[in-house]
This record gives structure tokens, C-alpha cells and sequence, in this order.
């Protein structure tokens, strides 16, 4: 990828300095980071050429004082298409000459999203002179200007739409990457815009861990599509479990990183929209309008099915309804077990359980509770890391946990062994229990000091103990 990228990105630099005097600017607004797989270089580049000579061409012609930029837009499913910018603004049957010269040039295809590029002659750095609204700019307005609803769509549209981008890097890498190629291969025959499996395609599947395995140190390639495959599902709870913490373990100028910079912009956004919703129902409940409170959160969960925190307020207010009208007591959980199984399974990390009966319980509950706590330094945040890991390995979540293990098994070199041993011990509960083969270790021996680790952590917990003595 970065042979091709440089390729480019010299030709561009090239072609703008013709000349000392040329007044000529090109700005690549698309993801230079996936252009090896979602455009043909060789052809982009020829008719970029092309463009730009003819943008030279009519600028000069132009009077001094005028600015003028052409956007090439190269799409899927249609020709690539050209706008015109001017300032001033140019007459509209100039316009209209200029695209019809500018169409007869053979651009190609992307492959999988649009990718713009934009040519300015006089223009000044960074395209000052002229306003231009970027096909991304477009894309933010749309999306903040949502309703709850509508934004649901555009996430699981955006991500089944950009899947196939990551399927084609894991499918395109060399046959010694067994892991990732077969991974991509598998995807590769999916249609993410249907409902699909993504625990099969992840937690349970050899592919997906022994392809986490085989990527390089901050290229998070895999879980990335993970989370995208979330996103394309509708599960935006857990998504974002992942995507709050693969930015501290990604490189620089991979595309993993503009992505979940992407990822973290809509679901925070996505957050907010539903934190207010949500607060209208909260608001309702402290009045005591328990049913109306209800009535807020179930119109929420028509729009976002998967909220595990409107879920666990639904339960909430029918459980303060069913107290207020003598139909519980209030120590009865019967109601919090049925509604547990679907507030964890939208998000299997929210941080709430509401009591414990015994010693186990009480102590997940506290575990759940201390997550709360994690992250509060800078400084700590590799220690919290695992923390976290071994959280989400307490409550069962061994996905999770086994993720944030191999994270820190590769950057925190006084708990490598520690975070290893770990991650095979999630991979044994999910049913993947091939990979530790690749290591000489008696995983035996391991797994079960593990479990006694863990055993005695819960036995000797303030939490445990005050619950046996009750």
C-alpha cells in the first residue's frame, strides 16, 4: 500500500510544480490510507493529469482576479463527477463549457466509496481564496442534522458500506498470512447490510484470533472490522466498548486510524443525541410518571433496538410502577433477571446490576462497578488496559477480554506473559483451543492456576466476604 500511496502522492507534487510561477493546487480529499484497494492507481492517475492540465488551461485564461477549482469525484456505480467552483462566480454557460470538457476524461472507477480530489488554480494555500464544501463536510451536516432514527440507518449503511474496503486488504495480503486471508475470504461471500452472525464470524472463529495474531503492532486491521461488522448490526453498545480503546494501540498513518477516529465522531454524536432522549424518560420517572416514563423509552428502543441503558430504564420505572402499586416488594429481583439477559446481551460491559444474593454476585456486581474507575490517568492507562480485560474475563465476556490481552501482551512488557497466558485462557472458552499449540507452555497447568487466581481473588474480596457474613 504505501509503494502506491508514494506513487501517488509524488505524481501530484510533481505535476503541481510544473513550473515555479504555476498557481496550481491539488488537494487529495478522500482516504489516501485505502486508495491501493478502492481505486485503480494507473488510470486515476492519467486522467488526474489530464484534469489538471485542463484546469491550468482555463484558469490562465481566466482574469487575475478570479479563483477556480474543479472537484473530480471518482464513484462506484457512475462515472466520476466534476463541480465547479469560482469566485467570482463564473458564468453558468462558462461552467457548463468547462464540465463538458472536463467529462470526456477517462477517470475509471472507485471500487468500493466515493473518492474526491479537488484542483484549484489560484486558490492560495489550503484553498482560501474559495469555498468549497467537502464531500465529508456534506456527510456531517447530513448526519448531525439526523433524528435518532435516521441516524441508526446512516451507521449500519456506513459500515456495511465500508467493510468490504477492510475484507479487501485481509483478503489481498500474502498466503503466509493464513489467518487474515481466510478471515477476509470468509467475509468476502457476506452481504453486511443483511443480518448476520457476527459472534460466529468472531468470538468462535479461528480465523478472526489466529488473523489478530498475525498483524503487526498497531495495525488493527481485525478488530476494526469487528467493530464495523457491530456497526452494520445495529450494536452500537458494544461497538463502542471497542472503539473507545483501540485508539491508544493504533499507528499513525494506518487506515485503522482514521476509521475509528470516524467511528468515535458518530457514536459519540450518536451518544449524545440518545443520552438527551433517554433524560426526557429519567425526568418523567423522578416525577413519578412512571408510565409515561415507560412510554419515552420503549418509542426509544423502536428507534435503537440495541440500547442496553434504555433497556435497564424500561425495567427501572416498571419496577417502581409494580413497587408503588403493591405488585412486588422491593427486594424481589425476579423482573431485573428477566431484563439482565437483554441489557447485557446489547451491551455484555454495562456497569450496572441492581443487588446480589450470594458471595459470587455480589462480587461481579462490584467488579461491573469498578469499571467506573478505570481510566481516570493518563499515566495508568496500560494498567487499565488489563484491568479491564480481567474485569470482562470475571463477568464471562471473554471476547472483550481477550482482545484487550493480546493489546496489552504486545505493549506492556511486565504484563506480557501475564496478558498471554490470558488470551488463550479466553480462547479456550470460546470454543477456539488450536492456537496454543503455536506456544510451549502447559496450558493445562496454566488454565488452572488461572481459575484458582481468580477463585481466590473473589473469595478474599471485601464484597464477598461481606455478603457470606450476611
Amino acid at each position: 500500500m504505501k509503494t502506491t500511496l508514494i506513487c501517488l502522492l509524488t505524481l501530484l507534487v510533481s505535476l503541481k510544480g510544473i513550473s515555479q510561477d504555476s498557481k496550481l493546487t491539488v488537494a487529495i480529499l478522500g482516504d489516501q490510507t485505502i486508495a491501493e484497494v478502492n481505486i485503480n492507481t494507473d488510470e486515476f492517475m492519467t486522467g488526474i493529469k489530464a484534469v489538471m492540465d485542463m484546469v491550468e488551461e482555463e484558469g490562465k485564461a481566466l482574469p487575475e482576479s478570479y479563483s477556480l477549482a474543479v472537484m473530480v469525484t471518482l464513484h462506484k456505480d457512475a462515472d466520476a463527477g466534476f463541480e465547479v467552483y469560482s469566485k467570482p462566480m463564473l458564468n453558468p454557460d462558462k461552467v457548463s463549457a468547462m464540465l463538458k470538457k472536463f467529462r470526456m476524461v477517462k477517470m475509471g472507477r472507485a471500487k468500493f466509496i466515493d473518492f474526491p480530489v479537488v484542483i484549484g488554480f489560484n486558490v492560495g494555500e489550503n484553498f482560501k481564496k474559495i469555498e468549497i464544501e467537502s464531500p465529508h463536510d456534506k456527510i456531517v451536516k447530513e448526519y448531525e442534522e439526523a433524528n435518532l432514527a435516521q441516524k441508526v440507518l446512516l451507521n449500519k449503511q456506513w459500515a456495511a458500506e465500508h467493510l468490504p474496503i477492510l475484507i479487501a486488504f485481509e483478503s489481498g495480503v500474502e498466503d503466509k498470512f493464513n489467518g487474515v486471508k481466510d478471515f477476509g475470504v470468509q467475509l468476502s461471500k457476506l452481504d453486511f447490510s443483511k443480518k448476520q452472525d457476527i459472534k460466529k464470524l468472531t468470538d468462535n472463529n479461528h480465523n478472526y484470533w489466529r488473523a489478530t495474531m498475525e498483524m503487526s503492532s498497531g495495525n488493527l486491521l481485525i478488530p476494526l472490522t469487528k467493530i464495523l461488522m457491530l456497526m452494520s448490526q445495529g450494536e452500537f453498545d458494544y461497538a463502542y466498548k471497542f472503539a473507545e480503546i483501540l485508539p491508544m494501540f493504533s499507528g499513525n498513518g494506518t487506515a485503522a486510524t482514521g476509521y475509528l477516529r470516524e467511528i468515535n465522531w458518530r457514536l459519540e454524536v450518536f451518544n449524545t443525541q440518545l443520552e438527551q432522549e433517554i433524560g426526557k424518560g429519567i425526568a418523567l420517572h423522578d416525577n413519578g410518571d412512571y408510565e409515561e416514563a415507560i412510554s419515552v423509552y420503549k418509542a426509544i428502543l423502536n428507534q435503537y433496538p440495541n440500547s442496553a441503558w434504555t433497556m435497564y430504564e424500561v425495567y427501572f420505572s416498571g419496577n417502581a410502577k409494580d413497587i408503588q402499586e403493591g405488585k412486588v416488594e422491593l427486594e424481589d429481583r425476579a423482573e431485573w433477571d428477566k431484563a439482565k439477559i437483554a441489557v447485557y446481551g446489547a451491551n455484555p460491559l454495562y456497569n450496572m446490576d441492581i443487588r446480589a444474593n450470594t458471595g459470587k454476585e455480589a462480587y461481579l456486581l462490584y467488579r461491573r462497578f469498578e469499571m467506573s474507575t478505570l481510566f481516570k490517568n493518563k499515566d495508568e492507562r496500560l494498567k487499565d488496559v488489563f484491568e479491564y480485560a480481567d474485569i470482562a474475563m470475571d463477568l464471562g465476556v471473554y471476547n472483550f477480554a481477550a482482545q484487550l490481552f493480546w493489546l496489552t501482551a504486545n505493549y506492556d512488557k511486565d504484563a506480557s506473559e501475564k496478558s498471554l497466558m490470558r488470551y488463550m485462557y479466553c480462547l479456550e472458552k470460546l470454543g477456539v483451543k488450536d492456537l496454543k499449540d503455536n506456544f510451549n507452555y502447559d496450558f493445562e497447568k496454566v488454565f488452572k492456576a488461572i481459575e484458582k487466581e481468580k477463585e481466590d481473588e473473589m473469595r478474599n474480596s471485601q464484597a464477598y466476604q461481606q455478603m457470606k457474613k450476611s
